[in-house]
């Protein structure tokens, strides 16, 4: 079997493979393995999450994709990622919002282990591999390199997706499949950062808002409601919360999200003689945060609390409630975390992983139209459509 792309979904296609015994080659262009996994949660390796694995399927981008991976996530789930890496030596852990990080937060134990089982079960690794062609012939598949031509009657595409082109992930999967007349979804950033025109908040930047309500309007009207933590950044937002709505946004999209949680006293801290910075206090806005908020609404902080006005008390609580950014662009693909767009699920087989166009031909991990939320989803998915493409293409050899 060839697999083209040694991520983890890669790496797991090939264990499931090669434990049957069969031959199993993997071609990877970089010159080390799993750069991109190397990197996942900031070297700390986020691999999955504790929760139920029903609720998974909650967690990626729309009902085609929940229904697309259940298969997968049911066939190998969370439970089993964590077992299978706790077996080989990385005891893992779950903090309290559910991520499931290696005990060590070092991302190389959990590449090390997948290619220490690729070696154990007889598979082979090659790096610095130039692909030139990839072609069918007869039955079979030939891929043509600056190290001479492999060739297998089952072919697994694992290249990955997109973002963090640094890595090596610039799209290469795509141009494969559609020389097999696969369509392709553009693809565009996923899990990636807000940029916000006029921005008011540089200075400050740091300051984060933990599980708020995030309204999305376009046109005026309110097209979807998220939650989630959120950080203001020195040109816009982050944070998880902006991360998991990203893939639904575009300029110019108006986000809106509470400054603080609870705005109900906010008629009794303007009763008092205090200056309006101090009677603002007991809403727990940081010091920098307020001066720059009220500066943008044209309010000084040095006015008497009973000197605002009704119209600045309306303007005041509205934008506590639920402040307007309007969105000037979004991250590139330099920061996106994951790729929105790939291989087109309706020509593949979400059972097996298998092409539905061409015999013998399988699809796994970010290369496919799968884009899941921020907490361990990608990479599980990874893993496990890469053990269901592996087994697949076992059972299609034999």
């Amino acid at each position: 079997m060839l697999i083209l792309g040694a991520g983890p979904a890669g790496l797991a296609c090939g264990i499931a493979a090669a434990r049957c015994g069969e031959q199993v080659d993997i071609l990877e262009k970089n010159s080390q393995p799993g750069v991109k996994l190397r990197r996942a949660g900031s070297g700390q390796c986020n691999l999955t999450h504790g929760g139920p694995i029903d609720d998974f399927l909650n967690h990626y981008g729309n009902t085609k994709q929940s229904r697309f991976v259940k298969p997968a996530l049911f066939a190998f789930p969370n439970s089993e990622t964590v077992r299978f890496f706790e077996q080989y030596g990385v005891p893992l852990f779950e903090r309290e919002d559910g991520k499931v990080f290696p005990r060590s937060l070092y991302s190389g134990d959990i590449l090390r282990t997948l290619l220490e089982q690729l070696e154990t079960n007889g598979g082979h690794l090659h790096t610095d591999i130039e692909i030139q062609t990839v072609r069918r012939t007869g039955d079979g598949f030939c891929v043509d390199t600056n190290r001479g031509t492999f060739s297998s009657n089952r072919l697994t595409i694992a290249t990955g997706g997109m973002s963090y082109p640094q890595t090596g992930s610039t799209g290469d999967g795509y141009r494969y499949a559609e020389l097999f007349g696969h369509p392709i979804i553009p693809p565009h950033p996923a899990l990636t950062p807000v940029i916000v025109e006029r921005y008011p908040f540089a200075d400050a930047s740091g300051i984060s808002f933990d599980n708020v309500p995030i309204d999305v309007f376009r046109n005026g009207k309110k097209i979807r409601h998220g939650r989630g933590d959120v950080l203001l950044t020195h040109r816009g937002l982050s944070g998880p919360g902006i991360l998991d709505l990203s893939r639904f946004l575009q300029p110019p999209d108006t986000l809106r999200l509470p400054i603080c949680h609870n705005v109900s006293g906010l008629e009794s801290l303007l009763t008092g003689k205090k200056r309006l910075k101090n009677a603002l206090a007991p809403l727990g806005i940081p010091d920098r945060l307020l001066l720059l908020f009220l500066s943008e609404l044209g309010i000084s902080p040095e006015t008497l609390a009973t000197e605002v006005d009704r119209d600045a008390r309306h303007q005041l609580k509205r934008s506590l409630e639920g402040f307007p950014f309007v969105i000037k662009c979004l991250g590139g693909f330099d920061e996106a975390m994951a790729t929105c767009g790939g291989v087109a699920l309706d020509e593949v087989n979400r059972q097996t992983l298998e092409s539905r166009l061409v015999s013998g031909l399988f699809f796994c991990g970010e290369v496919l139209d799968i884009d899941g939320d921020t907490g361990g989803y990608n990479i599980q998915f990874a893993l496990s459509s890469g053990f269901l493409a592996g087994t697949s293409a076992n059972k299609f050899a034999s």
